[in-house]
């Protein structure tokens, strides 16, 4: 398990990459992989990112908190340079305010399963992963390495977490199983891909794919075989290289539907 060390250094050390790989970008340039961003406004997303979660633990923030913080909170400029220094005062700011508080206490979140400080940990050690890697690719850049041990917590973090927003009651039928599995580890993942209805977020969802872990003694009906952070990469919806898909058609198509709706 990684500890919070760990996760701080790696938080502050994608950061920095992403702002280099963004530093002499035209402000204009498309990010492939959020198609709606310039690299302008990517780079004041995270700005953003850091200052939300700084000021929801700093602060104690309950939901009128936060949409209180998000209704007041002032434009942010839209030269680079500014925003670069905003992004590296933000940045220490969330890992200042995270370093001042343990895992377990009570912290608002958007994910209601896990109130907790430990939910933004995880959290913002994947997001600032994914963006560093948009940045990159936005600058035309392959994207770089992502430790396996990361990467494998991302994984976690994509099954348990990111694609867990179905409607509390559902109609779901499941579809198939797939299990990922790290050629470089040795690391598998059991999930099953089903189609659901229903009401989330606010919004009505008819025959809406989506995976969670697969039930006790579930077997594989197809396969994606690669390095843990190929995996990685892929979950989050990335990249797709250095990948091998195996087992039958229907549930891969099922399973490539689930990625197709995409993570911010």
């Amino acid at each position: 398990m990684m500890s919070l060390n760990d996760r701080a250094a790696h938080i502050r050390a994608e950061a920095e990459r992403f702002a280099t790989a963004l530093a002499d970008l035209a402000p204009d340039a498309r990010v492939p992989t959020c198609p709606e961003w310039s690299a302008l406004e990517l780079l004041q997303h995270l700005v953003q990112v850091h200052e939300f979660w700084a000021a929801v633990l700093g602060q104690g923030l309950d939901l009128e908190g936060v949409k209180r913080f998000d209704s007041e909170r002032p434009a942010l400029p839209d030269d680079v340079p500014t925003l670069l220094a905003a992004r590296a005062a933000a940045t220490e700011a969330l890992l200042a305010t995270l370093a001042s508080k343990q895992p377990g206490d009570a912290a608002w979140s958007w994910f209601e399963p896990d109130q907790t400080v430990g939910f933004t940990w995880r959290m913002q050690t994947h997001e600032v992963t994914m963006h560093r890697v948009d940045a990159e690719l936005a600058a035309g850049l392959p994207p770089g390495p992502i430790a396996p041990e990361f990467a494998a917590d991302g994984i976690d973090h994509v099954i348990d977490v990111m694609w867990q927003w179905a409607g509390v009651q559902p109609d779901r039928r499941a579809t198939g199983v797939i299990e990922l599995r790290a050629s470089d580890t040795g690391q598998s993942w059991l999930f099953e891909t089903a189609r659901w209805s229903g009401e989330s977020w606010g919004q009505q969802f008819v025959d809406q794919p989506s995976c969670a872990r697969a039930p006790a003694g579930a077997r594989p009906d197809a396969s994606v075989t690669g390095p843990a952070a190929a995996l990685d990469l892929l979950v989050w919806n990335r990249a797709d290289a250095g990948l091998t898909r195996a087992g039958d058609p229907s549930v891969l198509a099922e399973f490539q539907a689930v990625l197709d709706v995409g993570i911010l």
